[in-house]
């Protein structure tokens, strides 16, 4: 059984059951195995709730993915804007799909909207980073235009397409990283990139579901909290 010798953010089994949609006994099972790790605290087994997200996300999709400019489409509806250029029977079916999944449960589905690249950046270049017009910012660094709740630190996170990859790195004298690098930049297939071009920041929804992918708990909690306030508009 894995042993955490201390703990960020815990949640309880019955907690971690209802997240994963699995029940507290297949948790159970799951600690027990050391496959999911754990730590006996008062008497109750805790379960950091970072290894929870990486579990969920870690989970087979239902239904196929959406291809990239088809996930963005449903990223600008499920937002409240327009998808320009998307035949009206593709849109229903988009909007269908919101209303009857649920943003967070389509997530799996909305992978192809972008591949992660991850770099180590110069704290002084940040700034310019988030500056470069080229970039439509995200996750913890669009989090205030869109009134999340979170408060980025001395990151940067954003949307290129992908033919501006290279130029992009090379003019912020960027280095390959791994996960913890200070800049995230998610590439975009160049068809897809019209649903993004132009803007400062992505559509809410996407920088939503950014926050709630991401490993940080604290980004996670806003991500959710966006979600829902997008529910009730």
């Amino acid at each position: 059984m894995a042993i955490v010798p201390s703990m960020i953010d815990p949640v309880s089994i019955p907690q971690a059951a209802e997240a994963l949609e699995l029940s507290p006994s297949r948790i159970q099972a799951l600690v027990a195995h050391g496959r999911m790790p754990a730590s006996k605290i008062g008497g109750r087994w805790l379960i950091e709730r970072a290894a929870v997200e990486r579990r969920r996300r870690e989970r087979a999709p239902s239904g196929r993915p959406f291809a990239p400019h088809n996930a963005w489409a449903l990223l600008r509806l499920a937002s409240g804007e327009d998808a320009v250029g998307i035949d009206p029977s593709v849109r229903s079916r988009l909007r269908r799909a919101v209303a009857l999944d649920g943003l967070e449960k389509l997530g799996p589905r909305l992978s192809r909207r972008a591949e992660p690249h991850f770099f180590d950046g110069h704290p002084g270049e940040i700034s310019y980073i988030l500056d470069n017009p080229m970039l439509v910012r995200s996750g913890a660094s669009a989090a205030g235009v869109h009134g999340f709740d979170l408060v980025s630190g001395l990151e940067a996170d954003g949307y290129l397409p992908a033919g501006a990859l290279k130029k992009f790195a090379g003019e912020h004298a960027l280095r390959p990283a791994s996960e913890k690098g200070n800049v995230r930049l998610r590439v975009v297939p160049d068809e897809a990139w019209r649903f993004l071009a132009g803007a400062p920041v992505a559509p809410a929804a996407a920088v939503a579901l950014d926050l709630i992918e991401d490993p940080d708990p604290r980004s996670s909690r806003a991500g959710r909290a966006a979600l829902n306030d997008l529910r009730l508009r």
